[in-house]
């Protein structure tokens, strides 16, 4: 690992007191960001009871790290903004002062604007600002302020769960006053042939007004030239049969098992890559032309990927891509998903495209992207966004509305531990967050929130659950709303009630 120099390192002190509430914490994931919300590339060691986080640019930022919240899980921290200093920060109390800071300005917003909120939101904020200012007492530096910080943090926590579920609810009451009915997609991702031939396919059209069909490139072209789209097909033609809209794609899926085996013997041939990439894109484009309602373009091209482009490689790819489908069938709308929209990959990876960075320019380069799609994913050890509150949430998707353009928002979250034999993309879990914790009611307790909040904004015209069963083929482990023996979890009587309530 090459070692970043010095200039830019924050410190901060974990005393013995909070030692194990820091050690379950997902500190090796830390990382700091300036103004625009960025990661700066960044590494972090514990030493001697002190976080250290070494950057190479020396300006104030604020450190985000994901720590256990009793009652909420995993949930992801923020400090103030702080300046660099050689003297050590105390990492409880910034916490707690970044808790406390976002939940009273988010609800003065909001306030202002018109948000009633209810009186267990003022009693949270009054004992955890109580809480947080008995921590600050002194420096913090202390056994006990520590522990009061860790208990502020909790409580203002919770406020902010509440504030987020308070802005929700009215936000979508107001939208049915205007509109009835909520013409959001609710999508439920599955890989072909399922829903077809699903056990619980009554179940999937009573949940969802669409299905993200997979179009797996690397189980439809297994060797170069050679297509098989049977399985596909059978799934678009149920959701034609059943009144879904189909959302199809993505196109390229730009992940390790998601592309050919064959395709990497073209690592070296840039031109020839592009070439089979175009080729299955206008293969794949004629096979459902007027069948599909949305083209899911490509995903990850902004993360590092399974083959070793450099950015103006990529930005061809999306090109490439998008014009395939305008060519093909310029009626229908296409968009481009962007992997981890908070960007949490940048702190490890120096050459990183930042996604929101990456789409604005794209969505100047005036190549037909009708929309911008946010693939997002939580609680995998890798590769996956960091557990958020519903109201962190819903900023980062206001901070992509500026953008101008509608959003398709992604979302998988793991209802299960252990082996997954049925994952196209098996990944490992993070750990309970608390013990004997349900990971089913986690799924549910995490994701439940989030839907809410996406079915308030307005800039969000589609919400896709990326796993329907664990029973069948599926992308990410244990993501399905049903579990591998059928077991139906909690999160999918939420959705299933979101949609009848809101949805048309």
């Amino acid at each position: 690992m090459v070692r970043l120099p010095t200039m830019g390192m924050f410190h901060f002190d974990v005393p013995d007191s909070v030692r194990e509430f820091f050690h379950r914490s997902l500190w090796k994931d830390a990382y700091v960001c300036g103004i625009e919300g960025v990661p700066w590339q960044s590494q972090t060691t514990f030493e001697n009871g002190r976080l250290s986080v070494r950057r190479a640019i020396d300006a104030s930022g604020k450190l985000y790290l994901a720590c256990p919240v009793e009652g909420l899980g995993f949930r992801t921290l923020s400090t103030c903004s702080l300046r660099v200093t050689e003297t050590p920060y105390q990492l409880a109390l910034e916490l707690a002062r970044g808790s406390c800071h976002r939940a009273r300005v988010q609800a003065d917003v909001w306030r202002r604007a018109g948000l009633t909120v209810r009186p267990q939101f003022d009693t949270l904020l009054d004992e955890g600002t109580e809480q947080f200012l008995d921590a600050a007492k002194g420096g913090g530096g202390g056994d006990d302020e520590a522990v009061a910080a860790v208990r502020a943090i909790g409580t203002l926590e919770r406020a902010i769960g509440e504030l987020g579920e308070c802005f929700a609810m009215q936000s979508l009451a107001f939208r049915r006053q205007r509109e009835h009915q909520i013409g959001t997609l609710l999508a439920g991702g599955v890989v072909p042939p399922a829903p077809a031939d699903s056990v619980a396919a009554d179940t999937f059209r009573e949940t969802f007004n669409a299905a993200a069909v997979r179009t797996n490139w690397s189980q439809i072209e297994t060797d170069s030239g050679r297509f098989d789209y049977d399985a596909a097909r059978r799934s678009v033609r149920w959701c034609a049969d059943h009144g879904l809209r189909v959302i199809a794609g993505p196109l390229l899926d730009f992940r390790s098992r998601m592309i050919p085996n064959w395709l990497y013997l073209m690592e070296d041939d840039f031109e020839s890559f592009l070439g089979a990439v175009t080729q299955f894109a206008e293969r794949t484009v004629l096979e459902f032309r007027g069948s599909v309602q949305l083209w899911n373009a490509a995903a990850g091209l902004n993360t590092p990927g399974p083959l070793s482009l450099d950015d103006e490689q990529l930005m061809r790819l999306a090109v490439c891509v998008l014009q395939a489908i305008r060519r093909c069938d310029p009626n229908t709308p296409a968009v481009l998903m962007f992997d981890q929209p908070f960007g949490e990959y940048l702190a490890k990876h120096r050459d990183g495209i930042s996604p929101i960075h990456f789409a604005d320019a794209l969505a100047r380069s005036g190549i037909g992207m009708a929309g911008v799609g946010l693939d997002v994913r939580f609680h995998y050890a890798d590769n996956a966004t960091l557990p958020r509150s519903a109201v962190d949430f819903g900023e980062m998707v206001d901070r992509w509305a500026t953008l101008g353009l509608p959003m398709l928002v992604q979302l998988g979250a793991a209802g299960g531990r252990g082996p997954d034999p049925h994952a196209i993309l098996p990944s490992e879990t993070l750990p309970p967050p608390e013990t004997e914790c349900d990971a089913a009611a986690e799924q549910c307790r995490v994701a439940g929130p989030i839907l809410k909040t996406l079915l308030a904004k307005h800039s969000v015209h589609g919400v896709v659950w990326d796993g329907w069963s664990d029973a069948e083929p599926h992308l990410m482990s244990h993501s399905g709303l049903i579990d591998a023996n059928g077991k139906r979890r909690p999160l999918l009587k939420l959705m299933t009630r979101l949609r009848r309530d809101f949805l048309a």
